[in-house]
């Protein structure tokens, strides 16, 4: 288990060149190649999503009125609370924000290496387990016991820990939590 303190985030320019990210964890040091990555991203307008393919994504806000993603299928909104909306990176998608100061929370892993969840919890308790367990605290401490332990990470603070994990946001805050699991060749 390790916590990765707020300034361990970078800031990191959109693929399509349109904004840019906070990236609070990945699997590969900057500039390499990453088989999956955990970031925060403002969503001012309505604007065309990245091209990922072979990439799985999942989309959540936690900050603002909600977002609604428009594709040839048609549109749905992006939850606030509980699973991530998952989708294929190379599907076309378009994000319209339903207001002002809109952030959401995008979770994107290597269709081929990994099988993910991505939560937003927002009160309560809530448990999971993976090879790669992420829980980041957003605007306010979240509980989280691991690996026998248990801590409070602060405001901006990603824990990064294997196995089974426990989190508790406290009131006001956001809890992010992400599992991951990796694909069995055939």
């Amino acid at each position: 288990m390790r916590v990765l303190p707020s300034t361990h985030a970078r800031r990191v320019p959109w693929k399509n060149g349109l904004g840019s990210t906070l990236e609070l964890a990945t699997d590969a040091p900057p500039g390499l190649p990453w088989t999956w990555r955990l970031a925060l991203a403002p969503v001012p307008e309505r604007a065309p999503f990245s091209s990922y393919p072979g990439i799985d994504r999942y989309i959540a806000v936690v900050q603002g009125d909600g977002l609604t993603l428009e594709s040839k299928s048609g549109e749905v909104r992006v939850p606030r609370e509980g699973a991530g909306l998952p989708f294929a990176g190379e599907t076309p998608i378009v994000g319209r924000p339903d207001g002002p100061d809109v952030l959401d929370v995008n979770l994107m892993v290597v269709r081929s290496a990994w099988r993910a969840s991505l939560q937003v919890v927002r009160d309560g308790r809530f448990e999971a387990t993976g090879d790669v367990v992420l829980v980041h605290a957003f605007g306010a401490p979240v509980r989280v016991d691991a690996d026998g332990a248990g801590t409070a990470l602060a405001p901006g603070e990603t824990l990064v820990a294997t196995g089974r994990v426990g989190l508790s946001p406290s009131l006001d805050g956001v809890a992010i939590c992400v599992a991951l699991v990796p694909v069995t060749p055939a």
